[in-house]
C-alpha cells in the first residue's frame, strides 16, 4: 500500500479517536454538572423547569430503551436470568425500581457489539483482512469492560463500607441504650449516614419492612458486601434472636472490637506505608523503562510482536510480571 494512503488513514483514525475522546469527556462533564445540580437543588430557590431534552438526554433515553428491550428478550433464558441476578448487589437503593440485574447483561452484550463494529471499521480503514480471532477478542473486550468498572467501583464501595461500619454500630448501640428496637435502630442509621453504608442500611430497612427475618436480612447484607465485620454482626444478631441476651452489652462488645481493629489497621497502614510505596514504584518502573526505550528506538520491540518466538517471550514476560505482582501483594497483605 502507498505510504501516503497509510498516513492519510492514520490521520483519519487519530481524528476519529480524538472526537470520541472529546465527546466522552463532554458527556462526563455534563453528568458531573447534573449530579452537582441535583445535590445543591434542595438548598436553592427552585427555578423554572426546562422540559426540553438535550441531545445527550435523548441519546441516554434511547440507549436505556434498547437495553430494556434486550433485557425483555434475554430474561426468558433461566441461565442468563440467574447470571443477571449476580449484578443485583451493585444496584444502589435509589435505582432499585429503575434498574435490574439483567440490564447489566444487556449493556454488556450491546457494548460487545459496538466494540465489534468498531474493530471491523478500523480493519476496513487499514485495508486489513478481518480475522475470526480478532472478532472474538474485540467482542470479549467490549463484553468485559463493564465488569472491570464494576469491579473497581465494588472495591471502593466495600472499602468505604468497612470504614463506616463502626459509625453504624455506634449509632445502633446508642439506639439500643435508649430502648429502641432493631428496626428503629436501622432506620436511624439509614437516615443519619450517607454514602455506601447508608445505601446498604436502606436496603436492610426495606427488606425488614417486607417482613423478612433478621437472620435473612443481615445474611443478604453480608452476601452483598462480603466483609468479615458484616458476618460478625450477622452472627451476633442471629444468636441474640435465637437464644436471647442483652443486646446493649453485645453491641458494646462489637463496638469495642471494631474500634480496636480500626486502630490496629491505622497503625499497620502507617508502618507499611513505605513498603507499599516501594511496591507500587517497582510495578511502574518496567513500563517507564519500556516507554523510554521505545522513544529512543521505535523498532526495538518489533521482534516481540512480529515473530512467533517474540510473542511467546512477550506472553512469558506478562505472565511473570503478573505472578510477581500477585505474590508480592500477597506477602505484604496482613490479615487481622
Amino acid at each position: 500500500m502507498n505510504d501516503g494512503v497509510i498516513v492519510e488513514l492514520l490521520i483519519v483514525q487519530v481524528i476519529l479517536i480524538l472526537l470520541l475522546f472529546i465527546t466522552l469527556i463532554y458527556i462526563i462533564k455534563i453528568r458531573h454538572n447534573i449530579k452537582l445540580e441535583k445535590k445543591f437543588s434542595k438548598y436553592t430557590i427552585a427555578r423554572l423547569e426546562n422540559k426540553e431534552l438535550s441531545i445527550f438526554d435523548k441519546i441516554n433515553i434511547n440507549i436505556k430503551s434498547i437495553i430494556k428491550k434486550i433485557s425483555n428478550i434475554i430474561e426468558k433464558s433461566k441461565l442468563i436470568k440467574n447470571y443477571g441476578e449476580t449484578y443485583e448487589k451493585h444496584i444502589s437503593y435509589d435505582k432499585i425500581e429503575e434498574i435490574k440485574g439483567i440490564d447489566y447483561v444487556s449493556a454488556k452484550l450491546l457494548l460487545g457489539l459496538i466494540t465489534l463494529i468498531l474493530y471491523i471499521i478500523t480493519m476496513m480503514f487499514q485495508y486489513i483482512n478481518i480475522s475470526l480471532v480478532g472478532l472474538i477478542i474485540s467482542y470479549i473486550l467490549g463484553f468485559s469492560i463493564i465488569d472491570i468498572f464494576i469491579s473497581i467501583e465494588y472495591r471502593k464501595r466495600r472499602k468505604k463500607i468497612s470504614e463506616d461500619l463502626l459509625k453504624a454500630v455506634i449509632i445502633m448501640n446508642n439506639s439500643f441504650k435508649s430502648g429502641m428496637s432493631i428496626m428503629q435502630a436501622i432506620e436511624i442509621v439509614k437516615n443519619e449516614l450517607d454514602g455506601a453504608i447508608g445505601d446498604e442500611f436502606k436496603k436492610i430497612y426495606l427488606d425488614m419492612s417486607y417482613g423478612l427475618t433478621i437472620e435473612t436480612v443481615f445474611d443478604r447484607f453480608y452476601k452483598r458486601v462480603k466483609l468479615d465485620d458484616a458476618k460478625f454482626i450477622t452472627t451476633s444478631l442471629t444468636l441474640l434472636n435465637k437464644t436471647g441476651g442483652n443486646i446493649v452489652k453485645v453491641f458494646k462488645s462489637i463496638e469495642r472490637e471494631f474500634f480496636d481493629k480500626k486502630k490496629l489497621n491505622d497503625e499497620l497502614k502507617t508502618a507499611t506505608a513505605s513498603s507499599v510505596f516501594v511496591y507500587k514504584l517497582l510495578l511502574v518502573i518496567p513500563f517507564i523503562v519500556c516507554f523510554l526505550i521505545f522513544i529512543l528506538n521505535r523498532s526495538y520491540f518489533n521482534p516481540l510482536f512480529k515473530t512467533e518466538i517474540g510473542l511467546l517471550v512477550l506472553a512469558l514476560i506478562i505472565l511473570l510480571y503478573l505472578m510477581y505482582a500477585l505474590v508480592i501483594k500477597r506477602i505484604m497483605r496482613i490479615e487481622l
